[in-house]
């Protein structure tokens, strides 16, 4: 497995995954992780984050349903937390095989896509 870049994951479909494949190693993590500099991973390289601060509830809400249509599209679902009224925090693992699997930062570099198209937006 190569690790792409940005626009290479972007362009990628999440692989369907109910187990049986195996979780990234670190190394593996940490080539992927180069395309998506913005997410910071976990100790154990099973979960990636990205912090946002949206400015506003309306603009979090709208960022959460975006990103929820991202992760319907490609069947792969990440675990959002907003609190603060503003500030969202986006994880990603691939719970069937708790660890990282390529389909999270194919979906963490979709977000990214979408958060930074709007510099205005991006915190």
């Amino acid at each position: 497995m190569t690790a792409p870049d940005t626009d290479a994951l972007v362009a990628r479909k999440c692989v369907p995954c109910e187990g049986g494949v195996p979780k990234m190693d670190a190394v593996q993590v940490g080539e992927f992780a180069q395309a998506i500099p913005q997410w910071r991973v976990n100790e154990a390289a099973t979960m990636i984050s990205r912090k946002l601060n949206a400015g506003n509830f309306s603009r979090a809400i709208r960022w959460i349903n975006e990103i929820g249509e991202i992760a319907e599209q490609q069947q792969h679902h990440p675990d959002l937390h907003l609190t603060g009224y503003r500030h969202l925090q986006v994880d990603l693992t691939t719970h069937a095989i708790g660890g990282l699997s390529e389909n999270d930062f194919i979906v963490a570099a979709q977000i990214d896509r979408l958060i930074d198209s709007n510099s205005s937006d991006s915190a």
